[in-house]
């Protein structure tokens, strides 16, 4: 455990009494940010607290299996918007779980941070912004879920995790560390990985629902990107998809369908870099993968207003794919390309 006994001790006092909690989470929400939020909403309300998750944009439909997803609150909804600003306006404490800054939640981020609630901030994701008054944040975990893991530990109460519980935590780890395949999988997350099978996870269940459920549009978009748009640069070690609207919107994509696409192209030989790109309304969304030192975290940051991790990351752009795809190439130039 990597908390410091007075973070540890600031958490447990704000918990003693009873508080409207609001969990937020951010846009397109992947299994780690939406199994640790669901994971720590079932804490909360074992210890008393009222608890709502609330998701700036829809959550993937392919973890739409994971135990309380249907009580997750999505702010785009037009429907449910006002009732997402009253829970903020009335919320005591606000936890931000899986993001560390408010521009990473667009429209929702100035309300959340207007808001009068003390906040608590669990993530792992590096340079994180200083906002709240509690603030977990490690970057030697693989996923905010294995954090809370630990946290709940640190309070003493892994008695409290049940089968869902864990199994919200176990999807979240193991997403996040492609199912111990990346580099950041620690004896750590082995030994989380393994207590929280002790509470009834299958994980030939979870590999099932993650890596093998797939609607037969999406895995005809993915035959599509990879046999029509996968483009091979800097002497094959950069690999990248740029996608336009329209070329989404034939396959009748669900949210989360691109999830994983961007992964593929390292099994090519010789690739160290991969990216994604999506149009949509009023932006281009990427992604960004990496294997090794190089570093797509500075890279996103630097030139495409994102950030995340060393060897995962994400950004947006808002030239259009012909000049995103040039300023693309030439920030090449900028980025180590390691053997």
């Amino acid at each position: 455990m990597a908390f410091s006994e007075k973070l540890i001790t600031s958490l447990n006092d704000i918990l003693r009494t009873r508080r409207k909690s609001v969990i937020i989470i951010h846009p397109q929400p992947d299994a780690d940010a939406l199994g640790a939020s669901l994971a720590w909403k079932k804490f909360l309300e074992r210890r008393g607290h009222e608890a709502t998750i609330i998701s700036p944009t829809e959550y993937t439909k392919n973890l739409n299996w994971l135990p309380g997803v249907d009580a997750v609150l999505v702010y785009e909804n037009e429907a449910i918007k006002a009732k997402c600003h009253e829970l903020l306006q009335n919320a005591e404490l606000i936890f931000c779980l899986d993001f560390n800054n408010f521009s990473r939640l667009e429209q929702l981020g100035a309300i959340v941070q207007s808001a009068e609630a003390a906040k608590v901030l669990i993530d792992h994701h590096q340079q994180p912004e200083p906002f709240a008054q509690i603030m977990f944040s490690d970057t030697s975990y693989c996923a905010t879920s294995e954090m809370l893991y630990d946290i709940i530990a640190a309070l003493h109460c892994t008695d409290w995790i049940d089968e869902d519980l864990a199994l919200c935590l176990y999807t979240g780890l193991v997403t996040d560390n492609g199912f111990f395949q990346f580099n950041n999988t620690t004896p750590r997350s082995m030994h989380i990985a393994a207590s929280l099978l002790e509470k009834g996870v299958r994980p030939d269940y979870v590999s099932e629902k993650i890596n093998n459920i797939f609607r037969e549009n999406r895995l005809r978009f993915f035959g599509y990107c990879l046999h029509e748009k996968l483009k091979l640069v800097k002497d094959g070690k950069v690999a990248y998809m740029m996608l336009s609207s329209e070329e989404i919107k034939r396959f009748n994509l669900q949210s989360g369908d691109s999830e994983g696409l961007v992964n593929y192209p390292f099994k090519i030989e010789g690739v160290v870099v991969s990216a994604y790109f999506s149009e949509e309304t009023d932006k281009i969304k990427v992604s960004f993968r990496s294997r090794g030192a190089v570093d797509v975290n500075q890279f996103a940051r630097k030139h495409f207003e994102g950030g995340g991790h060393r060897n995962a990351a994400g950004g947006k752009s808002y030239l259009g794919l012909e000049k995103t795809e040039k300023k693309f190439l030439d920030a090449l130039n900028d980025l180590p390309l390691y053997n």
